[in-house]
């Protein structure tokens, strides 16, 4: 049992530090609107409604710093197309700025990307073992319930309660699997976008 403990709580330390790193080389930026709606009240959406957009607002990252103040403007549609233009433009913006810092060339990328997807592998690596482990122990424990039930004898329920507890451990081992493996496929597309972006920055290809 304390084997098994010393393994989880190694297991989710890997896993924070995976975590962290991610969310460090994450290079996307949320762009939000900041504006005032009809009631008096301070509002921050990804979107922005027409009334707004006319009456005037700010373009702010998620952290709350300003990138653009817009005057009142247009009216209606306009507005908010107007509006999300320039959201865009601030988003891409704050996008390239980090790109930049963060990195010199695509190969530069390209070796961040080897090295957070390694991390996340070794990750799955390491439940993958604790999932094969969990189903030769539950394997077991319902070895020794069949062999109680083909001598008509009664099951101990501590055998019992070992497989219920294993199930739900690897059904859990199971989720994490499936989340760590979602994870991997997600990050490797963040870094190619950061990848192609890079290269409309380098001049290599147009903006879209």
């Amino acid at each position: 049992m304390l084997t098994r403990w010393v393994a989880v709580g190694v297991l989710l330390t890997m896993s924070c530090a995976v975590m962290a790193q991610l969310g460090d080389e994450d290079t996307t930026t949320n762009v939000l609107f900041r504006y005032t709606n009809d009631k008096g009240n301070l509002v921050v959406e990804q979107s922005i409604p027409p009334a707004a957009a006319a009456g005037g607002y700010e373009i702010i990252t998620e952290q709350g710093r300003v990138l653009k103040k817009v005057p009142k403007a247009l009216q209606g549609e306009d507005a908010v197309k107007y509006a999300e233009r320039l959201r865009r433009e601030a988003q891409l913006a704050e996008w390239d700025a980090k790109l930049k810092r963060r990195y010199s060339s695509i190969k530069d990328i390209e070796a961040a990307k080897k090295r957070a997807l390694s991390e996340l592998s070794g990750n799955l690596g390491i439940l993958r073992s604790n999932l094969s482990g969990v189903v030769s122990r539950l394997e077991e424990q319902q070895r020794l319930a069949g062999v109680k039930e083909r001598n008509a004898q009664k099951i101990p329920q501590t055998v019992l309660d070992n497989i219920a507890s294993l199930e739900s451990e690897r059904v859990e081992v199971i989720r994490q699997i499936a989340t760590r493996e979602n994870e991997l496929a997600q990050r490797a597309k963040t870094f190619d976008r950061d990848i192609e972006r890079f290269r409309v920055i380098l001049g290599e290809t147009p903006a879209p």
